[in-house]
């Protein structure tokens, strides 16, 4: 690890270890003086209460193993009121056979399975439920195990039961398998296989993250001559690790664990947005040095230390495992051979091995640790300089004057150069989102969707030889004046404000999203970011309308890619093998370009999508903002003249192009940088698209990752500032002026657009807030599904005023109606499961259905021909 990253590390954030992830703390212990291994455990209950369950289990009563003790197996059940706290009591039920080294697993019902496991006549093969009702515990046998099996695994995903692996005291399975259940007391198993090349495993490690299952380690009690160097006590101690696509039955080997490990708790805790945590477990080295240190003892005795209390995480993505640290357990010893519970957000571990034929009664419960890295004072003054700058261009175009009039607030007195233009169009679509989205996007997956960024061409040519003459000619000052004049006033005032609707919607979110992932990953408290953010963003909009707008932009995107670039460049410094690791990795483990072409494959659900459909969709999501979204289409009538508004459109080109490429780059660096350093990354990152943010506070130093950050606040004000000003465009000329007061002023019009701006950036914060108080992440969802509902119809709309000559406004307001009910339709086909569509589409359906409609009704309702003249491409004056 070079200097820089060392100095880079000791100004940002320290080392994240088992300590700082977890916290530690005890529940009651069990009301048995040995404890047990191999328990059956669970959560059982309803929304008013919520009650753990042991039951079954091992130890050795009377004399240890190495005294000739003889294990007994227990039918005893426990249970313990979780949400009012309380004791432990013994429930006068018993397990109907007595039963340990079993499967457990919560359902989603508030009741729990039990399977399988051993006693004295050998492994069992009974399914129990455990359920409460009425303050009484139901404890029913339901059907049975494909085969008996002990020790092996059991899991719950996407609500299918999965349970396999393990043995039958003899032998080990090679098999998995899903249960089938129609009946409360019908059980039917559906064989899932098993990958070829692996071993059977008993004692080994499961994990769930969707819809896919992972198998971590064990052992094999075959014996065979594989790995044995691995061996120990005659059995196989096994690093290798699985991971099975449970919907469409595909295994696939993964990263093999450091050294062979066996009986940690069962359950792997799923952590962060993509990683796993195994704690502790019986390990071949550790083995071995018990061996050579007491060989006496052949591994057992009062003096042995106890099992490995080592934390491991595997990230999903990287496909590497890193070691973090020890458990912290103070006097207590980490336990084996038992299960994981879930609950509320925690991690509940009953009971268990502490050393060979040693038991503990203690009851752990873990949970994640706070693990945000400080944002510090000098990181905070870099900010507050950046966005006091802001303040102040927005302060100097109101000294000189250049927004004193309505043209120069909402068009700039049509002065503004192509170049500020073009960089204020490119900062305007690039959002914060989007400056973390992409890394993310491309550090998790693929270069894949970066091809939705190359019919950006096809847009410009289109804007700039059929939209833009009109928008020029006519002299408008928002798009929405065109369809008054194509249409008729309703086709303008339905447009307007279904515009400002959406722009209602995008201030609060784009305000809201980047405050919530910076604050996931530093210590910025998420409502200072969002007023930080919101209040200054609209004073310099107030004061200094669309040219400070446009400038600010400018300066924005220059401080974006600059960004980009810098934290690129640091990156591929700390690689080994620095540029050309980075295009090996995209080429060997696909994280390039992996769409298909093939005609004949061509899909449109979001699984196996091709490169035409994802180029189709990205052309339609983005084509009404590029041609009838007012924070866009202002900028072309800001410009001295039409050649100058083309000129900004063909520097658009390269700037999303090759923006959008610097940004997945950056996405597939990080990929190689926490490759090779897996111990770096943090597993507790909640969502991939934070994994920007983190490296800039993990690996800048002070003062840079501040400059950096303040890119991504940067990205949002872009985005704010331009929603904010066009609005108040929008409202004062499409609705007081064209409906409220027709009679208004300048001055008073160019008043109201600066309340306008005032009341939608306090909304705006407000609306944040909130959601960042409540946590509604479904909001997000809802608001990009009513971008396709209504901005793909939208688009439509301006299409058929552009491109044909027949529909007239009758015809125009229908097409768009049955446009959005079309993708009501199709929004709903999808939930249900009936039809399988990509919601990026969503906007492809609207379009074209709002066009196929109005083509239609045009037969019917014709235009005028003074809607017509000048107004179409086939009538351009």
């Amino acid at each position: 690890m070079s200097a820089w990253l060392w100095f880079s590390l000791l100004l940002s954030c320290g080392w994240l270890s088992g300590k700082d992830l977890l916290d530690w703390d005890e529940l009651p212990p069990l009301p048995d003086r040995e404890g047990f291994a191999g328990v059956f455990a669970g959560v059982v209950g309803d929304e008013a209460d919520h009650f753990l369950v042991v039951a079954g289990g091992a130890n050795f009563p009377d004399k240890r193993p190495w005294e000739q003790g003889s294990k007994e197996y227990y039918a005893r059940v426990f249970v313990l009121p979780l949400k009012q706290g309380g004791e432990w009591r013994e429930d006068e039920r018993r397990l109907p056979m007595k039963a340990a080294y079993g499967m457990s697993v919560g359902l989603e019902n508030g009741k729990c399975l039990f399977m399988g496991g051993e006693n004295a006549e050998g492994a069992r093969d009974e399914v129990m439920e455990i359920s409460l009702s009425g303050g009484k515990l139901s404890i029913e046998v339901i059907g049975a195990l494909p085969k008996p099996i002990t020790s092996g695994v059991a899991a719950l995903v996407e609500g299918a039961v999965l349970v396999g692996a393990g043995g039958d005291g003899e032998r080990t399975h090679r098999e998995l398998w899903q249960m089938r259940r129609q009946d409360p007391r019908w059980i039917e198993w559906k064989s899932l296989g098993w990958p070829g090349e692996a071993r059977g495993r008993v004692h080994s490690v499961g994990g769930v993250r969707g819809r896919r299952f992972y198998l971590f380690g064990g052992r094999d009690n075959a014996g065979s001559d594989e790995a044995a160097d691995e061996r120990i006590f005659g059995l196989d101690w096994l690093k290798d690790c699985w991971e099975l696509d449970v919907e469409g039955g595909i295994w696939r080997r993964l990263a093999d664990l450091p050294e062979g490990r066996s009986a940690a708790p069962s359950t792997a805790l799923p952590v962060g947005a993509a990683s796993f945590l195994i704690l502790g477990g019986v390990t071949v080295d550790f083995l071995r040095s018990q061996l050579v240190a007491r060989p006496e003892l052949n591994g057992q005795g009062m003096e042995h230390p106890g099992f490995s209390d080592k934390v491991l995480s595997y990230d999903v993505v990287t496909d590497r495992w890193a070691e973090r640290g020890e458990m912290s357990l103070g006097e207590s010893l980490p336990p084996v051979t038992t299960p994981v519970v879930f609950w509320e957000g925690q991690w509940i571990i009953p009971s268990g091995e502490i050393k060979p034929g040693v038991r503990t009664p203690g009851v752990l419960k873990i949970s994640l640790a706070g693990t945000k890295v400080g944002f510090g004072f000098f990181n905070w003054t870099i900010v507050l300089v950046y966005l006091g700058g802001m303040v102040a261009i927005g302060y100097w175009f109101m000294n000189r004057e250049a927004a004193s009039t309505t043209d120069d607030y909402f068009r700039g007195g049509q002065r503004v150069p192509f170049w500020v233009a073009g960089l204020s169009i490119f900062a305007t679509m690039l959002s914060a989102i989007t400056f973390m989205t992409i890394p993310g996007a491309a550090y998790a997956g693929n270069w894949n969707m970066w091809l939705g960024q190359l019919p950006i061409v096809l847009m410009v040519l289109l804007v700039m030889f059929f939209y833009l003459p009109f928008y020029r000619r006519l002299n408008i000052t928002t798009a929405y004046e065109y369809l008054e004049k194509r249409f008729n006033v309703a086709a303008r005032v339905v447009a307007s404000v279904v515009f400002i609707l959406f722009h209602l919607g995008r201030v609060a979110i784009v305000l809201y999203l980047p405050a919530i992932a910076l604050a996931s990953v530093t210590n910025i408290n998420v409502y200072v970011a969002i007023g930080v953010i919101g209040v200054l963003c609209v004073i310099y909009t107030v004061m200094g309308g669309i040219e400070a707008v446009v400038w600010t932009d400018a300066i924005q995107a220059l401080v974006l890619l600059g960004g980009a670039l810098l934290c690129f460049g640091l990156v591929v410094t700390e690689v080994d093998g620095g540029l050309n690791a980075v295009g090996s990795t995209m080429a060997e483990q696909g994280k390039g370009v992996t769409a298909n072409w093939g005609l004949s494959e061509v899909s449109l659900s979001k699984e196996t999508l091709s490169g035409w459909v994802i180029m189709l969709a990205f052309f339609f999501a983005n084509l009404p903002s590029y041609t009838v979204g007012q924070d866009v289409v202002q900028r072309y009538v800001t410009t001295p003249s039409e050649k100058e508004a083309r000129k900004s459109l063909w520097l658009n080109i390269p700037m999303v192009i090759g923006g959008s490429a610097i940004f997945f780059a950056l996405g597939t660096a990080m990929f190689v940088f926490y490759q090779e350093k897996p111990d770096l990354l943090n597993p507790a990152l909640e969502k991939n698209d934070t994994i920007l943010p983190f490296f800039i506070m993990q690996n800048l130093p002070v003062g840079v990752a501040g400059l950096i950050i303040s890119g991504i606040f940067a990205a949002s004000q872009s985005t704010i500032s331009s929603s904010l000003n066009s609005v108040a465009t929008t409202f004062v000329t499409d609705v007081y002026g064209r409906l409220i007061r027709t009679d208004s002023g300048d001055q008073q019009r160019l008043g109201i657009a600066k309340r306008v701006v005032i009341i939608l950036g306090v909304a705006g914060i407000v609306v944040a807030a909130f959601l960042a108080a409540t946590g509604l992440d479904e909001v997000f969802k809802a608001y990009t599904t009513f971008i396709g509902f209504v901005l793909g119809p939208l688009g439509g709309l301006f299409a058929l005023g552009v491109f044909t000559k027949r529909p007239g406004g009758v015809a125009g307001l229908l097409a768009m109606v049955a446009g959005v009910f079309s993708v009501i339709c199709v929004y709903v086909a999808n939930e249900l499961g009936v039809i399988d569509l990509w919601p990026l589409l969503y906007g492809a359906v609207g379009f074209l259905a709002t066009v196929v409609a109005g083509l239609l009704l045009g037969l019917v309702f014709r235009a005028r021909e003074e809607q017509v003249d000048g107004l179409t491409i086939w009538s351009q004056k």
